[in-house]
């Protein structure tokens, strides 16, 4: 009689305990997926060479990411986002540049800007599980990580902005490795394949040996303020 009690108690525990494995593994989630990002470069150099829109090709500074994470309890995010800058686009400014002691005036007639940041991101849920099925889908969050920079500017070079005294034409590169903050505001949709909508501002520090009569030896930073559209794959 004794042993078949303890059976029963053993039976009712086991039950017990793989119910609980079961709601703590359902409450968690793994998705994926793609995001086309518009970036406004927020420095007045950087944006005066690369402008958000080009109007005489009707180009867009853009982004493309990927990212994968997993969210815990709907409410906790970890994701991992790469992504990839790029245009060809350029401003109507030149810019002064000073190199063995002669300070010259660069216009740029063909341009080239890739970047790659790979960010690992946090995102919190605040609204998560209140019953609001708007509100519930808002998130915020913080990323960081390393981001690569390349830039190639092909230059007419004078001795001063009324480019009057013309000195030739050369083209110079540079790329380097920095690193990037950001801070997120979104809406995601939980459904199976869903779509969201994301604000960011992203902070990047410009700290490597500036050398060259490039945009990113002369501009403070390449900060940028950036509007995704995502699309998301939850599995």
């Amino acid at each position: 009689m004794k042993k078949i009690i303890s059976l029963v108690i053993l039976f009712i525990i086991s039950q017990n305990t793989f119910a609980q494995i079961k709601e703590r593994s359902s409450s968690s989630s793994v998705y994926a997926g793609m995001a086309y990002k518009f970036v406004y470069l927020t420095d007045n150099t950087v944006e005066d060479a690369y402008p958000f829109f080009q109007l005489n090709s009707g180009d867009f500074m853009k982004e493309l990411d990927g990212f994968i994470g997993i969210t815990f309890n709907e409410r906790y995010t970890l994701e991992f986002s790469p992504a990839y800058l790029f245009t060809n686009s350029s401003g109507n400014n030149g810019f002064y540049f000073t190199e063995n002691s002669e300070r010259l005036y660069y216009y740029s007639q063909q341009t080239r800007l890739n970047a790659l940041p790979l960010n690992g991101r946090i995102k919190f849920h605040p609204f998560a599980r209140t019953g609001n099925k708007t509100l519930e889908k808002m998130y915020f969050g913080l990323g960081a990580g390393a981001m690569y920079i390349n830039e190639e500017m092909t230059n007419q070079i004078f001795t001063d902005d009324s480019r009057s005294d013309y000195r030739g034409i050369k083209t110079f590169a540079n790329d380097f490795w920095t690193i990037n903050y950001e801070i997120l505001l979104g809406i995601a949709s939980f459904s199976k394949i869903g779509v969201g909508f994301e604000l960011s501002y992203r902070f990047v520090p410009l700290n490597q040996n500036k050398s060259k009569p490039l945009i990113t030896s002369v501009a403070a930073n390449f900060n940028s303020a950036n509007l995704a559209a995502n699309i998301i794959y939850t599995f």
